[in-house]
């Protein structure tokens, strides 16, 4: 089979999708062997997007230097999208977001996956750009596909709920992050405190890992953060998204009252140094508003670091019921820094098996049988 793929993720870097993506057409990879995976980078490979070695069934259609940087990828993939359908006798598109170029021809089955409702549930808090494209062609997408994949339950549900009408009723549902990095690390003290020392950490700390869009409600986490500094000596090590000066929690961490000392921004770090971030760190917290999936909670728990997270969306099916996991309903303070306290004082050992669901080898031989129905 030829299968030709919406690669934008690798050409425009987006930690969790482009992680779920690069999972997802690996293991596909190496199970069918006889696919041919045409991957599209209409504006060629972002430097961050970590791959492996290119296997023989996975080919790079590079078009950086075709399209001048400033025209969209969107427009660029009305026009390619089709031409390649034709020329490698494709017998499948597939789109890692809800985006099916116009005029693809009738006899190619599609594929998209669905990660998350932001821009229906969330609509505010996304740019004028995003709320126009998603408008134009993210509903389209789910309406006219033969098959749709979504990351979760919760976001399964969420497409019934606002998509009754659509050509593909039965949707597959799986997702996972890499377990060839995110497993359990064994560091020795010393390679402890070079982590700490590299990052600047001093004492015990929270890891937060994600973008600073709102929906991450990074703002409250950070009001928690002077009673559990001041008291308790803990920090919070922030890794993802865009420096802070550019968002609005500048306010929080400027504030003359706020402990700088208690709040480290990363940036973004590599997988590798994640995980043994993760691997460091006395819990991983978050207090999002709303999770497609989880995958930061996922991430965590594989590497074996306890995880407070909010009783919300999909990071209840992840984190609820899960030995050395907590879910808060909520955003009361006191709770919070309650539930933080008692997980970090009171350590559980986060089993494996109970996270057996989320591995992308069992996913996807569970999607081919789903693309073949």
């Amino acid at each position: 089979m030829n299968i030709l793929v919406d690669g934008r993720t690798w050409s425009l870097y987006s930690a969790g999708i482009s992680t779920f993506f690069s999972c997802a057409i690996f293991e596909w990879s190496q199970q069918r062997p006889g696919d041919i995976l045409y991957i599209l980078l209409p504006k060629g490979l972002d430097p961050r997007t970590e791959l492996p070695a290119i296997p023989h069934n996975i080919i790079l259609l590079d078009y950086a230097k075709r399209y001048p940087k400033w025209l969209p990828n969107i427009i660029i993939l009305q026009w390619l999208v089709p031409r390649l359908c034709r020329k490698l006798h494709i017998d499948l598109y597939y789109s890692p977001v809800p985006h099916l170029p116009y005029f693809i021809p009738s006899h190619i089955k599609t594929m998209v996956t669905v990660h998350d409702v932001v821009n229906i549930e969330m609509a505010d808090t996304m740019s004028w750009t995003n709320r126009l494209a998603t408008s134009v062609f993210f509903g389209q997408a789910i309406k006219k596909a033969d098959r749709l994949w979504t990351n979760s339950y919760y976001t399964k549900s969420k497409v019934e709920e606002y998509f009754s009408q659509r050509r593909c009723q039965e949707i597959f549902t799986g997702g996972a992050i890499d377990r060839h990095v995110f497993f359990p690390r064994v560091l020795s003290d010393q390679e402890r405190q070079d982590i700490k020392q590299h990052f600047g950490i001093k004492n015990q700390f929270l890891l937060f890992v994600g973008s600073l869009e709102p929906r991450k409600n990074l703002k409250f986490l950070l009001t928690l953060m002077p009673e559990l500094y001041q008291k308790h000596h803990l920090q919070l090590v922030i890794v993802g998204g865009k420096s802070w000066k550019s968002s609005d929690i500048k306010d929080i961490v400027e504030s003359p009252s706020f402990p700088q000392e208690s709040t480290i921004f990363c940036g973004y770090v590599s997988n590798e140094e994640l995980a043994r971030l993760y691997s460091c760190a006395d819990c991983f917290v978050s207090a999002a508003l709303m999770e497609g999936l989880g995958m930061p909670q996922l991430e965590a728990l594989l590497c074996g670091c306890p995880v407070v997270t909010a009783h919300n969306t999909a990071m209840i099916e992840v984190a609820e019921g899960k030995e050395g996991a907590v879910t808060v309903e909520g955003y009361d303070a006191h709770t919070w820094q309650q539930a933080i306290l008692d997980i970090i004082q009171n350590p559980k050992q986060v089993r494996q098996e109970q996270l057996a669901e989320y591995d992308w080898r069992k996913i996807i031989q569970r999607l081919f049988i789903y693309i073949s129905i």
